[in-house]
């Protein structure tokens, strides 16, 4: 028994010590999803707005309100801010402390669906979950929004099987709060769903504690996006919810790119290509798949991955990985209980020297081989990963000069993403870092805009300098020696250049 403890504890310590990586690393990368998040949450800070207006920086002279998410975790920075002082990692350490509790969570769920061993496999495997490692101290509000989503769950499950009212009220107060940080964890509801049909039936749907269920938990969310989108309608302003379209389509039966980018996304984000090889395993070897765990675990994983397919224009691109956070708790369930499973039935035939040791010791050492395959690659996905997620912009570097020449209070004009995707639809092109880097407001024009005349427009709009990216107008044949013509070059620097317009 002391042992099992120690092991909990073994799996806690390291759980925590790979999320608190990076936990202190300053806004100097080019995500324009931290920059944005780090924009509103010093808005609120230095305008004193409440959480109601969330503001952004590439709205030009307008107020910046935009449509989003309910800004719990950005507002959770800026109440840090006035309690502590402004300091940027603050949104690093909000997420890496609910990653822990996460991880806490997790555990009491594991426990709650599996027995001492496979619960204690199947945390670690949720705990060095590639995935995870590297969400955890993101400034994002995934952090966030995946505690109510596993705590979601986890009451859910509990208040199935025992019908508490105290399970009931907390599953609508973490499922509203989920759906409120990310509309996108509404996959949640087709777990649901599925296991109150499961477990109660279809008559069960109608009763006053799952309509409780749903209107509780969908009418705040429903309430928020409401209100939000009005910032779009009026200011045109929009986190991705009304200037981006992900979703499904027939070029879906078409394009096998779409299936094949969420499956590798999949495989290299959350299950480590061994994963699935270990449940084909379980299924062909062991009485696994009876277990009601491994039902849940499933409903679970599917619930997430039909998400995937509705918003298969995002969730397959590799830039959106962590979309799919929604899967490793469904993953972490169904490798940790496939594993113990295997090994459970390997071992007695080998203690009793029966007539299966042959194959018992093949199967084991092919169990042992796979996990080994796993941690190490989960180990090597977390170094290379982090690195690259948390490498320093080379235009960071210039941003003290930038603020020289570009004043307080002066606006600008800077390069955003692409206007649209390769099918045509439109896609949220808002690049935000040198906007907070330079703690200045301005506009961004996407890709497909570049031009000398479209650049000179932007004049007539107040902005007075334009913040290119080399690496991209010298994409476009032509495009840098005709801006330089057209206007004055001010300065350069790391592939930054900046025209006076």
């Amino acid at each position: 028994m002391k042992q099992v403890k120690l092991l909990w504890i073994i799996i806690f310590l390291l759980g925590v010590a790979v999320r608190s990586s990076e936990v202190l690393h300053p806004v100097d990368t080019e995500s324009w999803r931290e920059s944005d998040v780090s924009t509103m949450a010093k808005n609120f800070y230095i305008n004193h707005t409440d959480i109601f207006h969330p503001q952004v920086a590439w709205d030009g002279s307008g107020p910046g309100y935009t449509e989003g998410e309910f800004q719990i975790y950005s507002y959770m920075m800026a109440t840090s801010y006035r309690i502590f002082g402004f300091w940027e990692p603050t949104g690093r350490v909000i997420s890496f402390l609910f990653s822990i509790f996460t991880l806490l969570l997790f555990f009491k769920l594991s426990r709650y669906l599996l027995k001492e061993n496979a619960a204690l496999v199947a945390s670690a495997c949720f705990a060095f979950s590639p995935i995870l490692m590297v969400i955890s101290n993101t400034i994002q509000p995934e952090s966030v929004m995946f505690f109510f989503y596993v705590a979601s769950a986890y009451t859910f499950l509990i208040w199935l099987d025992t019908g508490t009212k105290k399970y009931l009220w907390l599953t609508i107060f973490c499922t509203a709060l989920t759906l409120l940080c990310k509309l996108t964890a509404a996959n949640i509801g087709l777990m649901f769903l599925v296991m109150m049909l499961y477990k109660k039936g279809w008559k069960f749907l109608f009763t006053l504690p799952v309509l409780l269920l749903g209107v509780f938990s969908l009418l705040p969310s429903l309430a928020w996006y409401w209100y939000s989108h009005q910032f779009y309608i009026k200011y045109g302003n929009s986190l991705g919810l009304s200037n981006e379209y992900a979703w499904f389509g027939k070029d879906f039966f078409t394009d096998r790119s779409f299936i094949t980018g969420i499956i590798r996304i999949e495989l290299l984000h959350v299950w480590t290509k061994a994963g699935p090889i270990l449940i084909a395993l379980a299924l062909l070897f062991t009485s696994w798949r009876k277990q009601l765990s491994t039902l849940i675990g499933a409903v679970w994983y599917a619930a997430a991955f039909i998400l995937y397919i509705l918003a298969m224009r995002t969730t397959s691109a590799d830039w959106a990985y962590y979309y799919h956070i929604f899967s490793a708790p469904a993953a972490a369930l169904l490798t940790g209980s496939a594993i113990a499973a295997l090994y459970e039935h390997a071992v007695p035939a080998l203690r009793n020297k029966s007539n299966g040791v042959l194959k018992s010791s093949v199967l084991l050492i092919a169990v042992a081989a796979l996990t080994a395959y796993l941690a190490l690659a989960n180990g090597k996905y977390f170094w290379v990963t982090k690195k690259t997620n948390f490498e320093t912009s080379s235009y960071y570097s210039c941003t003290d000069s930038l603020r020289k020449i570009i004043p307080q209070g002066t606006m600008f004009l800077a390069q955003g993403g692409l206007c649209s995707d390769t099918k045509g639809y439109p896609k949220a092109y808002n690049n935000s870092y040198f906007f907070y880097w330079l703690n200045r407001k301005g506009y961004n024009i996407c890709v497909g805009d570049l031009s000398a005349d479209n650049i000179a427009a932007y004049k007539a709009k107040g902005a007075v300098f334009f913040v290119a990216e080399e690496k991209v107008i010298s994409q476009q044949p032509g495009l840098e020696t005709a801006l330089k013509q057209r206007f004055t070059t001010v300065y350069e620097c790391n592939g930054c250049i900046v025209f006076k317009l």
